[in-house]
């Protein structure tokens, strides 16, 4: 059949194995760049979704998703029982570790590392870490010494010197330092695609904020009684286990696959946004849950603040990601191949003709069958 939206013959199906646009419009060709409604990486989720697995975890097939939905469950359960227990330091370390250990497993599940993993987790996870004990040690040092400057709006009193210091300069060093050490792995030519940049900016945002976690609640962790009072603790709980890692890793992956895009001479809108609204994210998730906090209506508000900010990001992060698989899938040759979506076997090019999935976002073994496959039978690729 010839596909409407690329003008390529191509195997009959419902999506496009060239362009991955849906084919069956009734007549009205969509637009491939305009495909909204299903995300190349899963194609049963709409791109404006803010899943967290999908999003960040994006090499992960449907069943190998709900194994790590569970596993996020029974941390998450975990870490509720510390809590009702009252068993706040060890509840705190475990909400510091628990997706950014989830993480790591899934660079092994999904072997995204090809034959060097300790490079590949010593300049994301690791400089993460090591970057996330230094700047934030330096950045405690730094709000500090400054003189408050209160301001009043309102009625509400607000150190604005420090709110600064806090909210924006700290976030946009720490938004400048976290993407430098994955960018090492970008002129590696095993590690070309945008998503490669994408999963190893969250990897090192992720230690990021594991480390800021450890290093900011260390005197709690050091002198908080085993068994504690846990009132007051629910929420930064929260913040700590689940969106402040998803903060940081969407914030830091979303720079890293921009940079990646840029590998390519695109330079579109949307990949320049994507360093502006990483920025502004972060700014916003920080000033925001302040000055929430300062206007008295409680860290309630101000964790519901944090999550739409997050949720935002996710968003963003989405879109940019959707677009460069757009793009990169559509120069695939032609294989035989399995879809781990709908494990359907056929024959494709960039993208699945019954589910539209992207196939550059497959696991790592995955794909390098697939590109043995498509020599052997002397597909172009």
């Amino acid at each position: 059949m010839r596909c409407e939206s690329c003008g390529q013959d191509v195997p009959e199906g419902v999506f496009c194995t060239r362009c991955g646009a849906d084919q069956d419009t009734a007549g009205a060709p969509m637009d491939w760049r305009r495909r909204r409604d299903r995300y190349a990486a899963h194609p049963d989720e709409h791109v404006a979704q803010p899943g967290i697995l999908t999003t960040l975890f994006p090499h992960l097939d449907h069943d190998e998703i709900n194994e790590f939905r569970w596993a996020l469950i029974a941390g998450l359960a975990v870490l509720a029982a510390l809590y009702v227990a009252g068993l706040i330091t060890a509840a705190l370390m475990v909400a510091a570790f628990l997706v950014p250990v989830l993480y790591i497993i899934y660079l092994y599940e999904v072997r995204l590392y090809r034959d060097a993993p300790a490079t590949v987790l010593g300049f994301t996870i690791g400089a993460g870490i090591v970057l996330g004990v230094v700047v934030t040690i330096l950045g405690n040092a730094l709000r500090g010494p400054l003189p408050p400057v209160d301001f009043s709006p309102f009625g509400v009193r607000i150190d604005v010197g420090g709110l600064l210091v806090a909210g924006l300069l700290i976030p946009v060093i720490q938004e400048v330092l976290k993407p430098l050490p994955a960018l090492l792995l970008r002129d590696r030519p095993e590690f070309s695609e945008t998503i490669d940049g994408l999963v190893f900016g969250v990897a090192a945002g992720l230690g990021f904020a594991m480390a800021q976690t450890v290093v900011q609640f260390s005197q709690v962790l050091t002198t908080l009684e085993v068994r504690s009072d846990p009132a007051n603790w629910l929420l930064p709980l929260v913040t700590a286990a689940i969106l402040l890692p998803i903060l940081h890793g969407s914030s830091t992956g979303a720079i890293t696959a921009a940079i990646w895009r840029f590998r390519t001479r695109h330079r579109g809108s949307l990949e320049v946004g994507a360093i502006v609204a990483a920025v502004a994210s972060h700014v916003a998730f920080v000033i925001g849950s302040q000055l929430i906090v300062a206007a008295g209506y409680g860290l309630v508000l101000a964790t519901v603040w944090q999550a739409v900010v997050v949720a935002a990001m996710l968003i963003y992060v989405r879109y940019l990601v959707h677009d460069a698989l757009l793009d990169e899938a559509s120069n695939l040759g032609f294989a035989r191949t399995t879809c781990p979506n709908c494990h359907r076997l056929v024959t494709a090019a960039g993208f699945c003709p019954s589910c539209g999935m992207a196939l550059t976002a497959v696991r790592r073994d995955i794909s390098d069958a697939r590109e043995v496959e498509a020599d052997a039978v002397g597909a172009p690729r």
